[in-house]
């Protein structure tokens, strides 16, 4: 179900022909006002090599409740640093967020309410960057490269909401080091 878009602009005066931003049967993302399509984005030609991959589908309890996706552990390895030869490491994820309907005390949950976190760590210094998450969340980086610079090294959703729950479902890719 595509929530009522008009709580999404209500503090800007709220618009009844919001464009909305969507993913077609023919593969293809678009920007539809109406019965108009303004812009396409299609992945009818994407592919991506994978060595191995896990799918998954939890619950992240609510109150600051959170999930690891991945944790690609470069312990202490410089940026420069190369991978281990072989060994798999996580280079691509699809996440989706799946918010309930109604909160645990049976209120709607608005859209603008609808918030989880995604925190992404980095192999550099493991500094962790947190970001607004709606309900979906695509991130590849370099299948061929070797080097612990070019990886992400920990994906994690945070749930802050006090009175729900939401569940994330994955693909997490996994490629190996030459």
């Amino acid at each position: 179900m595509i929530p009522n878009l008009n709580e999404i602009c209500q503090c800007c005066g709220g618009n009844e022909s919001q464009p909305i931003f969507q993913l077609f049967d023919d593969k293809c993302f678009k920007i539809t006002d109406g019965t108009s399509t303004d812009g396409a984005f299609c992945l009818n030609d994407f592919a991506f090599p994978a060595d191995g991959y896990q799918c998954f589908s939890l619950i992240v309890e609510s109150a600051g409740g959170e999930i690891t996706l991945f944790d690609n552990q470069t312990g202490g390895l410089s940026p420069s640093a190369v991978l281990e030869s072989e060994k798999l490491y996580a280079r691509g994820i699809l996440i989706k967020i799946t918010y309930p309907t109604n909160d645990d005390n049976g209120e709607e949950i608005v859209i603008t309410d609808k918030n989880v976190t995604v925190a992404l760590q980095n192999t550099d210094d493991y500094s962790e960057s947190q970001f607004p998450l709606y309900n979906f969340f695509s991130i590849f980086t370099n299948p061929k490269s070797n080097q612990t610079s070019d990886l992400i090294n920990r994906i994690k959703i945070i749930n802050p909401n006090l009175t729900y729950s939401v569940k994330v479902t994955a693909v997490v890719i996994f490629g190996k080091a030459e």
